[in-house]
């Protein structure tokens, strides 16, 4: 018992800083689900019932378009996907593989901060140590956009608006990140927003299916000029 006390608390202590990163963007999230005529509720339960902050930000930038839903489930779950491949390579890690609700809620807790940090663990990873990081890391989230919603009801108008180009930051600053070890990536963002402009300037298809035909399109791309190696296959 006192092994899963440390555990947990060593995981809580992994996910604090996580939970101030996360807090902090989620308040941007929570602004922008008021600005676009969520209600307090709804807004909070996209967060408890996904957790991908890019993905949520996307899932918006979508819905103020007037996306059908089944193009913003085909784009969030596209751009969601990498978390498939993260799940699966902390499941050799843990302490225990074969238990289902661990695995569960690893696979549902898994993001990018949280997969990078486990990462670096040089142990298996039980799963009291997993509970901690990721549930701290989960609240802050969650946290983030009730508090971020809740501000909007004295912010002035014109600070609520300003939290739609939130995800044009976030989806810049990922870029910049990449293009930075990796000039390929440049060339593989440039292609897809070529194509989405021809799509919507020239072909006049809606903003939800040109933005998922330049993401597929983006994605073939970028694994005909990536290396194994470069891509984190190796």
């Amino acid at each position: 018992m006192g092994s899963a006390k440390k555990e947990i608390r060593d995981g809580i202590r992994d996910g604090f800083p996580i939970f101030l990163g996360y807090f902090t963007t989620a308040l941007a999230f929570g602004l922008l689900t008021r600005t676009s005529g969520f209600t307090f509720v709804e807004g909070v339960l996209v967060s408890i019932t996904n957790f991908a902050g890019s993905g949520q930000f996307l899932m918006m930038n979508l819905y103020n378009a007037g996306t059908f839903l089944l193009g913003i489930a085909l784009s969030v779950f596209f751009i969601n996907s990498r978390y498939i491949f993260m799940a699966a390579s902390l499941s050799g890690r843990l302490a225990r593989p074969k238990s289902v609700p661990g695995r569960l809620m690893c696979g549902f807790g898994t993001t990018d901060e949280v997969f990078a940090v486990a990462s670096f663990k040089g142990i298996k990873l039980p799963y009291t140590y997993m509970a901690g990081l990721i549930f701290t890391s989960y609240s802050g989230w969650v946290s983030g956009t009730a508090v971020g919603y809740a501000a909007g009801t004295f912010l002035p108008d014109v600070v609520q608006k300003a939290a739609v180009i939130t995800v044009y930051a976030m989806f810049a600053s990922l870029l910049g990140g990449e293009t930075r070890k990796n000039g390929k990536a440049l060339l593989t963002a440039a292609v897809s927003a070529a194509l989405n402009s021809v799509l919507i300037i020239a072909a006049g298809v809606s903003t939800g299916l040109s933005f998922l035909i330049s993401l597929i399109a983006a994605t073939v791309f970028g694994a005909f000029i990536y290396t194994d190696k470069e891509a984190g296959i190796e």
